[in-house]
């Protein structure tokens, strides 16, 4: 992606991102009859010559003759060429056109002063763009332009947070996440061709992901040798400035001691005028980060052993400081074989050892250490604590190949370090979906396993974890606890909480409640490193079945992780920053080889787009959940089947659940099974058939039973509710719903019980409020149908045109047809056709593709 720094408007005319002030700065004098000099001005990349298309478009729109005068580099000395080929211009025209003369910087002061002298007698309008900052030799002519009566000087800002955001949105087509914002911001400084640059580094790097329309940083940006245009202006600059600008990108953090590095200072000057670099008096520093960065990327292997040696000798010497952590160990990996194996390797394994858990760039000074490594038990420590940064940030690939290279030194670890890598192996293998893998663990290869028979049956149990086979994996937990309790400290903690988990998917609820009561039973707790993961663990176990309250609980001493705060605003309701947070978790693998949080996440987000209109998209994210990590898959049928149903597809919706359930048996899983039951037995009911409604309650009663969770209770009493008018079960699980304190719970469960009978008019208000709280428009639109059928009043007449429009704008933005857009929203194709008429009118849009857009840019209103 390069290039582009406009994009259309939904309703056909060209926009330019945040320049409508400036357009209309510079379009007003040119209509005004008067001749006047109109100069846009602004540094490069700022959009001056953007902002001069969409005028020119503007004034032929307007039947305004306009002419450009080309201005080139070999202009820059030859004031009467310039001057007469203006004067040749006008000559073509019966009247004198709007003349456009771009990048008037690029000429002498004494070519300027003859344009400026003539401009009187050319007796027209001239459009001029400058690019800031004003070069030293303009600077006389510069102040008599700020005094002419006849000059109107519009200077372009860069773009805020908000704006960069557009841009982001009408370039690429998708959202972006306030994170990416942020960073795009900063290292572009709010410059649309320095977006664009930061962008496509970001592209090309990998640095960025796509999940739901929505885009997020999963990786530190490094840049890329891409050719850029932003960086091909420099490099047209001369040989001088392109090698000084590729060098200070790698030493300018070094302050003043940059250019002692640099040598040959000359060219300094001119990048400083040409807006690339800015003199501080502590040294310089680029424009902005993303120009160091793409400079970086463009240097040769050779060109950074060297400025990477320069660096790190000035560093080691004495000679030169950088307060960044990470800029000394960065260097030495740009050093090469440059800088001593032994000392390099031990200050990279010490940088990386002291971030492991807080920065992802440790990943590769432990890498790179480990390749430095002066003896077998230095590169042996490399190597774990490599595998353990990747496994930290979701690098699984990475910390597998280290995995494989650190057993094969077994006698320089530990049997818990043993244990600790075969563990990562077995995630990683979970994490890029191989169960075939994991199928021979589980099935033979385990008895080859490093560390012993504990670690041996322990690795197996896990294997079974992560190919559903929970029941065969607590029964050899169950069975050979004996032998693994004796073993170490990493064998007990992975025994214990792989048994936990097994025991909470099977329903032997008792073992579960031991280890996850006491979490010390795991030796690994007292351990600092170890202890926040384990505590996520447990609480993800917890969020599964539904007890947010307790998992909050667990989470309160501790920094949450971005899938755990998902998770329990979802829980809570706040469910435009779980919407964020889910998207998050899930672009950034911070769920890979985390079964529970996984599934978890994948249900509760399709839950969420499904609620709030988004079905293609709910659609997607179940089909990705399931490509992803396809563990516990009949827990993404509940949100399947909810999608089914609200197309009106009633029997695909039951084969869906049914499907679930099979799933389930034949893997002896109970967790999860309640959803499905408690659906298919009001669907039952709804459909006539009280046999098949009353069979299910008896399930469900079994279930609650087993897991005695809340969930399976309000499950339960839900179900007996509607199905046998049960009065007591109603104001029960009411009690219950309301102890619980999840709003979607509460609002499904009124809902449930008003349809059946079971709630007054104010049940209803309830729900409909509580379904507010959560912006859920297909609940609402299905419960203002049931509201009329009671004869209850809708509260808020313009809110509920306002949110019905909305509702289908969001359902055509899903590219659902008309017969689609009738059967979610009960009624005819006909009333479709209507309401469309109308939206498309009202809004001024004349396709489905641009309310799309505008939809997901958010200029819809």
């Amino acid at each position: 992606m390069t290039g582009t720094l406009s994009h259309t408007d939904p309703r056909g005319s060209k926009n330019l991102i945040a320049r409508d002030d400036a357009h209309t700065s510079v379009v007003w004098p040119l209509l005004s009859g008067a001749t006047r000099l109109v100069l846009v001005t602004g540094p490069a990349g700022i959009g001056r010559t953007a902002l001069l298309d969409d005028v020119r478009d503007t004034l032929e729109q307007q039947r305004v003759r306009t002419a450009d005068v080309p201005l080139l580099r070999a202009d820059r000395n030859r004031p009467q060429v310039v001057v007469a080929r203006v004067r040749e211009e006008l000559a073509r025209w019966s009247r004198p056109p709007v003349l456009f003369l771009d990048d008037l910087h690029r000429l002498n002061t004494d070519v300027l002063r003859a344009l400026l002298n003539a401009f009187p007698q050319f007796a027209t309008c001239v459009v001029g763009s400058y690019r800031t900052p004003v070069r030293l030799e303009h600077t006389d002519l510069a102040d008599v332009l700020k005094t002419s009566p006849l000059t109107e000087i519009v200077p372009l800002a860069p773009l805020n947070r908000a704006e960069v955001s557009h841009m982001f949105t009408s370039v690429l087509n998708v959202s972006a996440d306030p994170e990416l914002v942020r960073r795009l911001h900063q290292d572009s400084r709010g410059v649309p061709g320095l977006i664009d640059l930061a962008v496509d580094g970001y592209l090309r790097g990998g640095a960025m992901r796509i999940i739901d329309r929505t885009a997020y940083l999963v990786d530190e940006p490094r840049g890329t040798s891409h050719r850029h245009p932003a960086v091909e202006r420099i490099r047209l600059l001369g040989e001088a400035a392109w090698q000084s600008a590729k060098a200070m990108a790698i030493l300018h953090p070094l302050g003043p001691a940059a250019e002692q590095l640099l040598g040959d200072t000359r060219a300094l000057p001119e990048l400083e005028a040409e807006g690339v670099l800015v003199r501080h008096e502590d040294g310089w520093r680029f424009r902005a980060p993303v120009l160091a960065n793409a400079l970086a990327a463009s240097l040769g292997p050779y060109e950074r052993h060297d400025l990477g040696w320069r660096a790190v000798s000035a560093i080691w010497e004495g000679r030169a400081f950088c307060a960044n952590p990470g800029y000394l160990p960065d260097r030495l990996i740009d050093a090469g074989g440059f800088a001593d194996a032994g000392k390099a390797a031990t200050q990279l394994l010490a940088a990386g050892r002291a971030a492991v858990l807080h920065d992802p760039a440790a990943r590769r000074w432990l890498r790179a250490a480990a390749d430095r490594a002066a003896s077998q038990e230095q590169r042996a420590e490399a190597l774990f604590m490599h595998a353990v940064a990747c496994a930290c940030h979701n690098d699984f690939i990475s910390a597998m190949a280290s995995v494989d290279a650190a057993l094969e030194l077994p006698d320089d670890f530990t049997a818990d370090q043993l244990q600790e890598l075969y563990l990562i192996r077995l995630v990683g293998m979970c994490a890029a979906g191989d169960r075939g893998a994991l199928r021979k663990v589980a099935d033979g290869s385990w008895r080859s396993l490093p560390g012993g028979t504990a670690a041996r049956f322990i690795g197996r149990a896990v294997a079974m974890c992560y190919t559903d086979r929970w029941d065969e994996a607590a029964t050899l937990l169950a069975s050979t606890r004996g032998m693994w309790r004796l073993g170490n400290a990493a064998s007990v903690t992975f025994g214990e909480l792989f048994g936990m988990s097994a025991a909470l998917m099977t329903g032997r609820m008792a073992e579960f409640e031991r280890v996850a009561s006491d979490p010390s039973l795991c030796p690994l707790y007292a351990v600092d490193r170890h202890r926040p993961a384990l505590q996520s663990a447990m609480a993800r176990c917890l969020l599964l079945m539904g007890e947010s309250k307790r998992a909050a609980r667990m989470l309160a001493d501790q920094a949450t992780a971005v899938a755990d705060r998902a998770l329990l605003e979802v829980a809570d309701g706040r469910w435009d920053a779980a919407l964020g947070n889910a998207r998050k978790a899930l672009a950034t693998g911070s769920t890979l080889g985390q079964v529970a949080a996984h599934t978890a996440l994948g249900r509760d987000l399709a839950t969420m787009l499904v609620t709030r209109a988004k079905l293609t998209r709910a659609r997607e994210v179940i089909a990705d959940a399931r490509a992803g990590q396809n563990v516990l898959q009949h827990v993404l049928d509940v949100p399947e089947s909810d999608l089914e149903l609200v197309l009106g597809a009633r029997d695909k919706s039951r084969r869906v659940l049914l499907r679930g359930l099979a799933y389930a048996a034949q893997h002896a899983i109970v967790i999860a099974t309640d959803e499905l039951e408690m659906r298919l037995a009001v669907m039952s009911l709804d459909d006539g058939d009280r046999e098949d409604a009353e069979a299910r309650v008896e399930r469900l009663a079994d279930i609650a039973a087993t897991m005695d969770t809340g969930r399976a209770h309000r499950n339960h009493l839900l179900a007996r509710a509607v199905t046998w008018y049960d009065r007591a079960a109603a104001a029960e699980v009411r009690r219950l719903v309301a102890e619980r304190g999840q709003p979607h719970e509460t609002a499904l469960t009124l809902t449930a019980l008003a349809s059946h009978g079971l709630g007054d008019a104010q049940t209803l208000r309830d729900a409909y409020e509580l379904f507010g709280t959560l912006d859920a428009l297909l609940p609402r639109a299905l419960l203002r149908h049931l509201m009329r059928e009671r004869g209850v009043a809708v509260p808020g007449r313009a809110v509920t045109t306002a949110e019905q429009e909305r509702l289908l704008a969001s359902l055509v933005a899903e590219g659902l047809t008309n017969r689609e857009l009738a059967g979610v929203l009960r009624t005819t194709e006909k009333s479709v056709e209507a309401k469309l008429t109308r939206l498309f009118q009202r809004t001024g849009y004349r396709s489905r593709v641009e309310l799309a857009t505008a939809m997901l840019t958010g200029e819809y209103h």
